[in-house]
């Protein structure tokens, strides 16, 4: 085999080995920056409409003005169409319904302020469903991170035995090649 070969071969090895260890670092670092990107978005989007409808319960009194009960109304709407915990479909439906008798004109204050408690506690509910979903999610992606390293060690070793053994093998081939010539 003539020297030109070769070297158009070992530089072609060494172009495969880096351009899949970059493929499998390129992989990975997208699907942790994937799943962080999915742990924050929802249970993120729950914590901020639950703060919300909790700032107007606890800035206003009852009964609700209409301005604070419309801002109350759109955020539990919001927070309806984000479910996405286990026991948070059943917290939002008790949210809402002591809502309903909060908004109730012929609700006695007496029963407005037993569903505000109510309401201030499916909030909380809500709310550990959704930091615990944050933590767990976390841990995780933190798994996957940790898997995702062993990974690409355990690829960046198997790359540098092929390129040692490049440097080391490359040059007495060229040798004997160029004896043989």
């Amino acid at each position: 085999m003539k020297i030109k070969t070769k070297l158009r071969l070992a530089f072609g090895v060494l172009f495969a080995v880096v351009l899949s260890f970059g493929g499998i670092s390129l992989y990975y670092m997208n699907k942790i920056a994937s799943s962080s990107k999915n742990i924050l978005k929802d249970n993120y989007e729950s914590l901020s409409y639950l703060g919300k409808m909790r700032k107007v319960l606890d800035e206003n009194a009852l009964p609700l003005s209409k301005v604070s009960a419309d801002q109350f109304s759109l955020e539990l709407k919001k927070e309806s169409n984000n479910i996405t915990e286990k026991g948070e479909r059943e917290a939002v439906s008790a949210l809402s319904q002591a809502y309903k008798t909060i908004i109730d004109s012929s609700t006695n204050i007496t029963a407005k302020q037993d569903a505000l408690n109510k309401a201030r506690l499916q909030i909380r509910i809500i709310e550990e469903l959704n930091m615990n979903a944050v933590i767990r999610k976390n841990t995780l992606a933190q798994e996957g991170v940790q898997q995702a390293a062993t990974y690409l060690v355990l690829a960046a070793s198997i790359c540098f035995l092929l390129l040692f053994s490049f440097v080391v093998n490359l040059p007495a081939l060229m040798a004997k090649s160029q004896e043989q010539g």
